[in-house]
């Protein structure tokens, strides 16, 4: 894949339906893979810029503390002031769960706030992330919440004893790791740990599910990371401390996948941007569980370049919808990538874009559903798009 890519990240990616209890303990090559899978589905996913590594440390400015009032952040839930009593073993990805209650002054999670800095926000089966970004400064606030028991942690006791004898633990989430570096104050009386050194927190916010905030910089605004300093840790304490979950509002979307999926193809993860404090969904992630990310599709109101890009060689162009497509078939790719891209904005939407795996990540095998779709081209025809006003958007993608 172009590592060009890097630069167009969007995130499309994790239902209601409870399944059984997943193993505690994380499979370590099965998580690179997933890594490896996400990463790609990225690639292909809406144009975004991409965020420099969660572990950066840097310091916060003092004035972002104390000499602006404080900015509580809508929300359809006032701020958690005590913990989740029970936290779910799946995620509905149509429905976000957590959000901030709280941003500093100068921090905001709307789209178009000088940067397109929040175009990676997931909802997903396992985990939740949200992003604010404070552009002027250079700074990003990333919050990930998993659910019940995704996280190869052990008990606070463990951590405690631990951080006690001044040894660091990583923690394998879901989607992330984070190591814990030392003893923080609670977050709503549960333990908490300082990870990274001071640059992000963890929490315990329900039994068995943790929660971690991070501050780093902005991808594009160029200098070095800073020490973490008392007031990092400050912000990051108030912060955590005002995390919402439990939040009921379901996204809303300006397409749909019309027709039966395959058997065994769900939908695991769902991307979404906040705009005026108003979620809205922005691609969606589908496969079976063999390949989770088999199918990816993605479309907004927000401008963005052209994704399409590929080092199989050039794609050729095919008409739909009034407008021309680029497609690509990837061959370089053992999954035999499909890539469909509109090269302007359809119906009102932009970044139109979808990508299919034809073939089994694992096996190389042809993989099973890929070819009843009819390809990148068969998702095309049955995509219905419903135009940039959010009036007509729905809740429920995939029919």
């Amino acid at each position: 894949m172009d590592t060009l890519d890097e630069h167009a990240v969007r995130t499309l990616l994790h239902e209601a339906a409870r399944i059984p209890e997943p193993p505690s303990a994380v499979d370590v090559d099965a998580a690179r893979r997933r890594g490896s899978r996400r990463l790609r589905a990225r690639r292909a996913a809406l144009p975004v810029l991409a965020v420099v590594a969660l572990a950066a440390a840097l310091t916060v400015p003092g004035g972002l503390l104390s000499s602006h009032p404080e900015r509580t952040v809508a929300s359809p839930r006032p701020p958690a002031s005590s913990p989740v009593v029970e936290a779910p073993w799946q995620f509905n990805p149509l429905v976000p769960y957590a959000s901030f209650g709280w941003l500093p002054p100068g921090y905001s999670e709307s789209a178009g706030a000088g940067i397109d800095f929040n175009q990676g926000t997931t909802s997903a089966t396992n985990f939740v992330s949200r992003e604010a970004a404070a552009p002027t400064a250079g700074r990003l606030l990333y919050l990930q919440v998993n659910a019940r028991d995704m996280c190869a942690i052990s008990t606070a006791a463990d951590l405690q004893a631990n951080v006690r004898a001044h040894r660091s633990v990583q923690a394998l989430c879901i989607d992330a790791a984070f190591t814990v570096t030392g003893a923080a104050p609670d977050v709503n009386g549960q333990p908490a740990f300082w990870t990274d050194h001071g640059s992000g927190i963890a929490w315990e916010y329900a039994p068995d599910a943790w929660a971690e905030l991070s501050l780093s910089g902005i991808a594009g605004n160029g200098g070095k990371a800073l020490p973490p300093t008392a007031a990092t840790r400050a912000l990051l304490l108030k912060v955590a401390a005002r995390v919402a979950f439990g939040d009921t509002t379901p996204l809303t979307f300006a397409f749909r996948l019309s027709g039966e999926l395959p058997a065994g193809w769900k939908l695991w993860r769902a991307r979404f941007d906040v705009s005026g404090g108003r979620m809205f969904g922005t691609g969606i992630t589908v496969g079976p569980s063999v390949d989770t990310s088999a199918l990816t599709i993605s479309a907004s109101t927000v401008t963005g370049p052209d994704v399409c890009q590929s080092s199989s060689g050039l794609p050729s162009y095919v008409s739909r919808l009034g407008v021309e497509w680029a497609y690509i078939v990837d061959n370089l790719s053992k999954d035999a990538l499909q890539r469909l891209c509109a090269t302007a904005p359809v119906g009102g939407l932009s970044g139109v874009n979808i990508t299919m795996d034809m073939n089994n990540p694992a096996s190389s095998a042809p993989l099973p559903g890929s070819a009843q779709l009819g390809g990148a081209l068969g998702v095309l025809a049955r995509l219905l798009l419903l135009g940039p006003n959010p009036a007509s958007w729905i809740t429920n993608p995939v029919n």
